[in-house]
């Protein structure tokens, strides 16, 4: 039986479903740290405790993510999906009316943590089965891209309500979201919704590459999400107005946007390579860092651009990687991969702001450098392994992997 590689048409309501809780599950995080400056003042925070206040929302999704992989494997997404959504309201909510002290705001950051690692294999288990398996790369891009897209709205917070009506303001603005996508969830079945993938063919798992590609998203992700909580107050040492700064995270944003949309069509276009092209984004993306780590003003603004297309933009790729090589395991398989990612953005944070404090930002932006030259180096050894193992699935001439 010939697997199907004609263009389907694509329905946008789950892909825009997908996005939408994506970003409600990911903002906490990104609106502290574009509201750095002003948390920092308000709460009394060195740059080491922000750095913590980012780790443990990654510390307490990277717990959650491969057993919620498994559980929305086995139970579906729907009933996890709107438990994500509902602790979501109370995650922002708690934020927005009581984070008066750094505690406060770390229990709150703690269970928008446990949230976004529960929803993000859920959400990918989703468009899996309901995507045409021609349309998955577009579509994984699309919900990807809600990463950008937080930092967009948390970029908009700064100027916007940060520096107006106060920084609780922004969490609690969001917070009804939650709400509104809770009704929005569909019914499904998942294991009955597959249509893109053949029944009678098994799936092998080999879990030793999927270490190997964790490896690489965690240090990826820990660069990125240093990138996220520490790029305004870097720019405001740099010489930037905070308004202005935060500005820099919505250029940053819609670069990152564009870069996981067009990268997501091209995939669907591509017979192959997929980390391959993922690897060389890592790499372009150092090149970001190290402009950042120079220091000047005018360089922020293309450093800036570089390291959220390039340093940033690989994630809807990947993800897609990883559910085309395991269609029937695409909660696990991303489950495995996503606790990787959520690993390397507690350390990232962490080693970043440990690092400003005592050697400044020109030695933080350039070990965010090496931590992207390092996952690329480790995306192409996890291809390696996957072209010289046996968990390929394959159709009658159809070798679904990373190639």
């Amino acid at each position: 039986m010939k697997i199907q590689t004609t263009k389907e048409k694509l329905n946008l309501r789950p892909v825009l479903l997908g996005i939408s809780i994506t970003t409600v599950s990911t903002i906490p995080v990104f609106l502290t740290g574009a509201l750095a400056v002003q948390i920092r003042r308000d709460l009394h925070l060195n740059a080491s405790q922000l750095g913590l206040a980012v780790a443990v929302f990654f510390a307490a999704a990277s717990i959650t993510s491969i057993s919620s992989g498994r559980l929305a494997q086995r139970s579906g997404s729907e009933v996890i999906l709107k438990v994500c959504v509902l602790t979501s309201v109370i995650a922002l909510a708690g934020i927005g009316l009581l984070a008066n002290s750094f505690r406060v705001l770390l229990v709150f950051l703690v269970l928008g943590g446990v949230v976004n690692g529960a929803s993000q294999p859920a959400v990918n288990l989703f468009l899996s089965n309901v995507v045409p398996i021609s349309r998955q790369g577009f579509a994984f891009g699309v919900k990807q891209a809600a990463i950008p897209v937080s930092t967009f709205l948390s970029g908009l917070a700064v100027p916007l309500i940060a520096l107006t009506i106060g920084w609780h303001f922004a969490y609690a603005i969001v917070a009804p979201a939650g709400l509104i996508l809770f009704f929005l969830i569909p019914k499904t079945h998942d294991g009955a919704l597959r249509t893109s993938v053949p029944s009678n063919v098994k799936q092998k798992i080999s879990v030793a590459p999927l270490v190997v590609l964790a490896i690489a998203m965690g240090l990826g992700s820990g660069a990125a999400n240093g990138l996220g909580a520490f790029l305004v107050s870097s720019s405001v040492n740099s010489g930037w107005a905070p308004g202005a700064a935060g500005l820099l995270v919505v250029l940053g944003s819609v670069t990152g946007i564009s870069s996981r949309l067009l990268n997501g069509a091209l995939a669907d276009r591509r017979g192959g390579k997929h980390l391959t092209v993922t690897a060389w984004m890592m790499g372009t993306g150092g090149i970001g860092y190290l402009l950042l780590m120079l220091g000047y003003g005018w360089l922020i603004i293309p450093a800036t651009m570089i390291s959220y297309g390039a340093g940033w933009g690989w994630n809807g790729l990947f993800n897609f990687a990883v559910v085309w090589s395991y269609p029937k395991s695409a909660g696990y398989a991303t489950g495995i991969t996503q606790s990787g990612a959520y690993a390397g953005s507690v350390m990232g944070p962490l080693i970043f702001g440990f690092i400003v404090d005592r050697s400044g930002y020109r030695l933080a932006w350039t070990s965010a450098a090496l931590e992207v030259f390092l996952a690329g180096l480790a995306m192409i050894i996890a291809q390696k392994m996957m072209n010289a193992g046996s968990n390929r699935l394959r159709g009658d001439d159809k070798i679904l992997d990373f190639q």
